[in-house]
């Protein structure tokens, strides 16, 4: 199989430069996560990416195809070995490791193998320099939400009373792989997997809150897999909520649609426009320089003004505090947008925004997402599929 180069070599030497100037203080860096040695070394293959006096990516595999792909330097590891037979010799006194991700376990081995050097977490300077997009990154995660529209045309055109969440969410992800989408989404978090490329929500599925980090989970398919789709079948009055991700190149959006079979219930209908309300003020309040705290508030003063706070990014106890999140290589980005984030927003940056709401009279939850490019006045939605939707 041919593998296209994506970027050019200009643009990563900028990452690779950004990367060193950050990372300057200390002696030697040891990058694993998936998506940050892709991002700097432009292959996916397992390893790891060692940043220091030599810049050196190590593969377990297929070394030929490897050096034909990244201009870095490549090496074989045959294990995890490579840190006793080569990086003790450099005796470092100050590493670089991404603790966000690593197993203790490896950390342990790898500080033990270098004679216990201090261990620095870089986990945040690499997601704060992935965060901001270059105009390749965009154009890819543009593709990636036209994937997430064209899904909704065939979620609308195929969604019927009897129809399970289950049946519907495999047609989407059928008509996703049909389109190059790779059938998985890379998920920071820790021990969290997407059971869906299409969490397709109904009823009381929706108002089940089982866990994961979105307000909406799904009810899933047994007690192991406790969230996604599940048998339950639509009925008339649903709102069928559709959560989907694009993935081109590893690059994702994020975008959820709300479909109404049959009447709406008026408390539905009220949230429903209250979604839109949201996402209309996103583009005046969500540029560079903003602050995180002060888009929430903003949102949350709209929400209780509509007497909804208490259904708003969950119900009751089981509320989460966040309207949004960055998307790139990993579905959970930089920046957060929760009063918590003490970041600004930076131009460059992509965003999810996703007004969600749910009851319990009628059992049932109702939501819109979208994309943002953010960029210095203004924010760019790049998913486009229409907000209301009826069946």
């Amino acid at each position: 199989m041919d593998y296209p180069q994506i970027f050019s070599k200009e643009e990563y030497e900028k990452r690779i430069n950004k990367l060193e100037t950050a990372l300057s203080d200390l002696d030697i860096s040891f990058i694993f996560g998936r998506a940050d040695m892709f991002y700097y070394s432009s292959i996916g293959q397992d390893g790891f990416l060692s940043i220091g006096s030599e810049n050196i990516r190590y593969i377990n595999r297929n070394l030929e195809l490897a050096r034909e792909l990244t201009k870095l330097d490549v090496r074989h590891m045959s294990s995890f070995r490579v840190f006793k037979d080569i990086y003790r010799e450099v005796e470092p006194k100050k590493i670089g490791l991404e603790l966000d991700i690593l197993p203790y376990k490896t950390v342990q081995y790898i500080q033990s193998s270098l004679k216990n050097p201090e261990i620095v977490d870089i986990s945040t300077k690499l997601r704060q320099i992935r965060s901001i997009k270059s105009e390749k990154e965009q154009e890819l995660m543009k593709s990636a939400a036209k994937q997430t529209d064209e899904s909704f045309e065939v979620a609308q055109n195929i969604i019927k009373v009897g129809m399970s969440e289950i049946e519907l969410a495999v047609e989407i992800d059928k008509f996703l792989r049909n389109d190059g989408h790779p059938g998985w989404v890379q998920i920071r978090k820790f021990d969290h997997n997407y059971t869906s490329n299409a969490y397709v929500m109904t009823g009381e599925s929706t108002r089940q809150l089982n866990g994961g980090f979105g307000p909406v989970s799904g009810q899933g398919l047994g007690r192991y897999h406790m969230n996604g789709p599940s048998h339950r079948k639509i009925k008339y009055g649903d709102a069928v909520l559709i959560d989907t991700t694009g993935v081109v190149e590893g690059y994702t959006a994020d975008e959820t649609r709300t479909f109404f079979v049959g009447n709406i219930d008026p408390k539905y209908a009220l949230a429903h426009e209250l979604c839109e309300q949201i996402l209309e003020l996103i583009p005046k309040i969500m540029i560079d320089g903003s602050s995180a705290n002060e888009i929430y508030n903003e949102v949350l003063d709209l929400v209780k003004l509509n007497n909804l706070k208490n259904n708003f990014m969950g119900i009751g106890a089981d509320r989460l505090k966040f309207i949004g999140h960055g998307v790139g290589l990993e579905l959970d980005e930089f920046p957060i947008i929760t009063p918590g984030y003490k970041d600004n927003i930076k131009a460059g940056q992509i965003v999810a925004i996703e007004p969600k709401f749910i009851f319990d009279d009628p059992k049932g939850g109702l939501g819109i997402e979208d994309t943002w490019i953010v960029n210095n006045n203004s924010a760019e939605k790049i998913t486009k599929y229409p907000w209301t939707t009826r069946i």
